[in-house]
């Protein structure tokens, strides 16, 4: 009896799917192993009064599923990176200090995206998928020196972004779980929440 009702329970649960035609899903979520973010730390061990701050990145997610295998939607993400460092090695003395600098930047994206869903389970959702459109940011520089005007702004000059990542979702009930992905995007690896509807 226990052997009969433990194959029903795997047969069912082959047959049901987290993603199923028609339904909707939406994802935040945070990301880690950010290139700029990376290289705006190296400053820290090089000069002092270091300080640093950063948001993201950061992402929000929506997709419908058009089948029982490929979903469409847009994913919006940003991330921003603030640093600011004295160097003691070059004293200012019109600023009567030594030269502090300060290095701004962000990036913010909103991609068409398309998902390959492979999986065939009711609660883990695994998929790939690739995403292309929008992306914008700005670096800016200051310093202290009031002999030079040595602030600059550069935009992103090329408003084009791309995605792809591997990434797979986990539902605890029928409609909340989790969701991690990893490839090629703001973040080599990010999580967050998911649900659907």
């Amino acid at each position: 009896m226990l052997l009969v009702l433990a194959m029903t329970t795997l047969v069912s649960g082959a047959f049901a799917q987290s993603f199923e035609m028609g339904h909707s899903s939406v994802q935040v979520g945070y990301g880690f192993g950010n290139f700029i973010r990376a290289i705006f730390k190296t400053y820290e061990d090089t000069y002092s009064q270091f300080s640093f701050k950063g948001t993201g990145p950061a992402f929000a997610k929506f997709e419908y599923a058009v089948s029982d295998k490929v979903g469409v939607g847009v994913n919006l993400a940003y991330v921003s990176a603030s640093v600011s460092y004295t160097d003691t090695s070059v004293f200012v003395p019109s600023a009567g200090t030594f030269y502090r600098q300060t290095l701004k930047w962000y990036n913010v994206s909103a991609l068409a995206r398309i998902n390959v869903h492979f999986g065939s389970n009711d609660k883990f959702d695994p998929y790939w998928g690739a995403g292309l459109g929008y992306r914008t940011g700005k670096t800016s520089y200051t310093d202290n020196d009031p002999n030079y005007d040595n602030s600059s702004t550069l935009k992103t000059y090329i408003p084009f972004g791309f995605e792809t990542t591997f990434g797979a979702r986990y539902y605890f009930t029928d409609n909340i779980g989790i969701y991690a992905e990893t490839g090629l995007a703001k973040a080599v690896f990010q999580v967050g929440l998911s649900g659907k509807f």
